[in-house]
């Protein structure tokens, strides 16, 4: 008894049955497949000012920046990037019902569309650069455009929030304490100084100090003049013939006393005056250098907030800008339908060849 092992008419209408089959299956959903477009969004994270360069010098603490730093701050913006509540912010901003209008307006309904934007978005950096594509793909190739600028314009404004608009919020409760520690420093040297002005005390004590000096060192030489004017009265005292010369002695030591006791006069004035000021300086001395301090610190605040509020209304976040916004792609990512009913010609028959294959081998 022998067996017929050739390639039968019969594998042959089996393998053709086969094709005939799979063949049109395939052409449908290659057929029906939809179209799909990519969008996509370029962002360039460029060095800021904290990063330009700086030659290292001897005694300098300034040092050159680290590049590896940056790398990680872009890694960290990218982190940003890609989180569900811009596909959420993106999916409100665009439109439930255009974006995915087989889903219901209901909060289960945004849950499914958000996982299907992120499955639908891709975030990568570009070899060798700091600039970061963000691309979105969606049937309609308007909608993807739309949804990848929606999700790039939440993630500034989610940026300008975290760096701007909370800064500038603390930088203004911070003013209104130095302005409010300024108030009270004020009041406090009004009350000290009964609304004179610290500089002019400041001032009165140094011009009342330097005159004081000078004044003990006229008395010192009018006390001289005057003990010698003295002697020389003695000395006058006894000459016969003098009388002259003693009087003029006389009333030039009345001269110079009388200087001597105004020295006196002035000089115990100026004592109590200083007495007085100095008293006042340990307390007045805290309340200047506070004064000065609070001065300097609100002017520094000042300016920091002006550039915060500046950076809050501007679009782009300093070294961090679109450089590339997302337009309607006008070619399709699909593989072309052409290549996809080739495809399911040769797995159609591929199909065939093995069922056939198969039938001749089990006999």
């Amino acid at each position: 008894m022998t067996h017929h092992t050739g390639l039968s008419w019969r594998h042959v209408r089996l393998g053709a049955v086969v094709f005939i089959f799979v063949l049109p299956a395939l052409a449908w959903v290659a057929l029906n497949r939809p179209m799909i477009f990519e969008a996509r969004t370029l962002i360039l994270f460029a060095l800021g000012r904290e990063y330009i360069y700086v030659p290292d010098a001897q005694n300098s603490d300034i040092k050159a920046p680290n590049p590896g730093d940056f790398q990680g701050v872009v890694n960290a913006e990218m982190l940003l990037l890609n989180n569900l509540a811009l596909s959420r912010s993106a999916i409100e901003t665009v439109g439930l019902a255009r974006v995915y209008p087989d889903l219901p307006e209901t909060e289960q309904g945004y849950r499914d569309a958000t996982l299907r934007l992120e499955a639908a978005t891709a975030i990568e950096l570009i070899t060798g650069s700091y600039v970061v594509k963000v691309s979105v793909r969606h049937p309609d190739p308007a909608i993807s455009a739309e949804l990848a600028n929606a999700r790039t314009a939440q993630f500034f404004e989610n940026r300008r929030e975290l760096f701007a608009t909370r800064e500038a919020k603390a930088l203004r409760i911070r003013l209104g304490a130095a302005t409010q520690q300024a108030t009270e420093v004020t009041a406090g040297l009004k009350e000290l100084l009964d609304g004179r002005d610290p500089r002019t005390v400041q001032l009165q004590l140094e011009t009342t100090s330097k005159d004081q000096a000078y004044l003990v060192s006229l008395l010192r030489d009018a006390q001289t003049k005057l003990a010698a004017l003295e002697r020389r009265q003695v000395f006058l005292a006894n000459r016969l013939g003098a009388d002259d010369a003693r009087l003029a002695t006389e009333t030039e030591t009345e001269e110079v006393a009388a200087s001597v006791e105004y020295l006196k006069s002035t000089i115990a004035q100026n004592e109590t005056i200083i007495d007085r000021l100095s008293g006042l300086m340990p307390r007045l001395r805290p309340l200047l250098e506070s004064q000065d301090a609070q001065a300097e610190r609100i002017v520094d605040l000042q300016l920091r907030l002006s550039e915060s509020e500046t950076l809050a209304g501007i679009d782009g976040e300093g070294n961090v800008r679109v450089i590339e916004e997302a337009v309607p792609p006008l070619r399709s990512i699909t593989m072309p339908l052409k290549l996809q009913l080739v495809i399911a010609g040769i797995v159609s028959l591929a199909a065939g060849v093995l069922v056939a294959g198969l039938a001749l081998v089990l006999g």
